[in-house]
């Protein structure tokens, strides 16, 4: 399955095929949702050699407020099996729903797809992660991830083992930083 660049236009965001992917794609939005899929998505391909410029992250204590995002952090089998009962739930996605997915960022990214397709939701509610994109997000057997269901953009969003660990050491620091006493 090929992943897919996603690009902004005037009316909305369209994959490489021109088919729409969010309808009606607020432009100027400072919605935390929308921060989040922003940052999802793929800069423009370009030519030269100038340096990405980092995404900005999104603000989530929004959006955890209002309900519309979850998590739960689930065990990665050793054939790439999630449980995902509860991110699939609150995302309303029933068995048999078509899946489609891709990394962005170096987290990976699934959301509805069209039919007929490969991947799709299981009665079992579990989600097999690709082999090929668990590679491209350093994803193993037995590592932990954090499955973030954002609502508002009907996404699931994958975030690996090492980046948790980045985020959680880079809080702690700021925690340590702004308390002046690192042992507390």
């Amino acid at each position: 399955m090929a992943d897919r660049q996603v690009s902004q236009t005037g009316t909305g965001l369209t994959d490489p095929a021109g088919a729409a992917f969010v309808e009606s794609w607020p432009s100027t939005s400072n919605k935390a949702a929308d921060k989040i899929v922003t940052s999802l998505l793929l800069p423009e391909r370009r030519r030269s050699t100038e340096p990405v410029i980092p995404l900005p992250v999104a603000e989530l204590g929004p959006l955890m407020d209002r309900g519309s995002i979850a998590f739960s952090l689930v065990r990665v089998g050793g054939n790439g099996v999630v449980a995902a009962r509860m991110a699939l739930q609150q995302l309303a996605w029933p068995p048999g729903q078509a899946l489609r997915f891709s990394v962005s960022s170096g987290l990976l990214i699934v959301a509805p797809g069209e039919k007929p397709t490969a991947a799709f939701v299981p009665p079992t509610m579990n989600l097999t992660l690709p082999a090929r994109l668990r590679s491209r997000c350093r994803v193993r057997a037995g590592d932990q991830v954090l499955l973030a269901s954002v609502v508002e953009h009907n996404l699931l969003v994958v975030y690996p083992q090492h980046v948790l660990h980045t985020m959680l050491a880079t809080y702690h620091d700021t925690l340590t930083a702004t308390s002046g006493n690192p042992g507390n």
